[in-house]
This record gives structure tokens, C-alpha cells and sequence, in this order.
């Protein structure tokens, strides 16, 4: 998977300022060190730079979990519209839904069955497959652990019921 380079400045949505009171979003510690100082000053790169053991990759993590977005962005502003699930996942490019399920399947399912989902990851060749395994996996999280926590990965995924 290629890492994309992170030109731009990014500010916390509504989500990722959540996030920071909540840690309902399983993240490594470089990852929500970033989340907790990006603020638009700077680029994602400069970020990177200077939060100790932060990568692209713990950018790209909060950026598809949408705890950040670009200064400026329609993705920064808070929208009061009720979005589907099936909805959402239309938004996420392949790279994206990929990095989250791959991390998400990995912190919430262990070893045998997150190894189950990231093959079935590994085996979509296209944006449709992606998001039709995007849609299981929240169910699969509503099976495994319940609604409440089916609910928080929707929104998440950027759905507003």
C-alpha cells in the first residue's frame, strides 16, 4: 500500500476533539499524540517531524477514521445531516477503508479472527468490495461487542444514525 504525503495543514473535527475526551478509538500512542497537537499550524509532515515515533502511517490512521481533516476542508466543518452507514463508506477511498479495517480488525478482533478479516480485506480488488466488507465488519463489531460499540465504529465511519 503506498503512504500518502501529508502536504497539507490539518485541524481536528468534531470527532477527533471527541476522541480526545472519550479514547473510544483504539490508537497507538504516536497516533493520538498527533491527534492531541495537530491544530492547523503546520503541515502533516512538519507534524510527523515533530511528535517522537509518529509516521505517515499514524496519519493516515486519523485520517481515515476522520479525527482530523485538511484546514479548511468541507470534511472539518460539522454537517447536520442524518448519514447512513451504507452512505458513509461511499465517501472513504479503497486506501482509506483499508488502513482502518486492516488496524481495527487487528485491535478488535485478536489474532484468529482479525486474521479471518484482514483476508477477507486482502481479497477485495476494488472500492465496492472494500465497502460491502466495510459494512460487514460493523455488524461483525455488533456481534462481537455489542450495539453500543457498532455505533461509536458508524460514526466513525462517518454515519450520523
Amino acid at each position: 500500500m503506498m503512504t500518502m504525503i501529508h502536504a497539507d495543514a490539518y485541524v481536528r473535527t468534531e470527532a477527533g476533539k471527541a476522541e480526545i475526551r472519550a479514547h473510544s478509538v483504539k490508537l497507538s500512542r504516536p497516533a493520538r499524540n498527533l491527534l492531541m497537537v495537530i491544530d492547523g499550524s503546520c503541515s502533516g509532515d512538519a507534524w510527523i517531524g515533530k511528535v517522537n515515533g509518529s509516521t505517515q502511517g499514524d496519519l493516515d490512521v486519523l485520517l481515515a477514521a476522520r479525527l482530523i481533516a485538511p484546514h479548511g476542508g468541507a470534511a472539518a466543518k460539522t454537517v447536520y445531516q442524518r448519514i447512513a452507514v451504507d452512505v458513509a463508506v461511499r465517501d472513504w477511498t479503497y486506501d482509506a477503508l483499508y488502513t482502518l479495517l486492516t488496524h481495527e480488525a487487528k485491535e478488535r478482533f485478536g489474532l484468529i479472527k482479525g486474521y479471518r478479516l484482514i483476508l477477507k480485506i486482502e481479497g477485495c480488488s476494488d472500492l465496492a468490495g472494500m465497502q460491502s466488507v466495510a459494512l460487514d465488519f460493523v455488524e461483525q463489531i455488533r456481534k462481537a461487542h455489542g450495539e453500543e460499540s457498532a455505533a461509536r465504529f458508524r460514526k466513525q465511519l462517518g454515519a450520523t444514525d
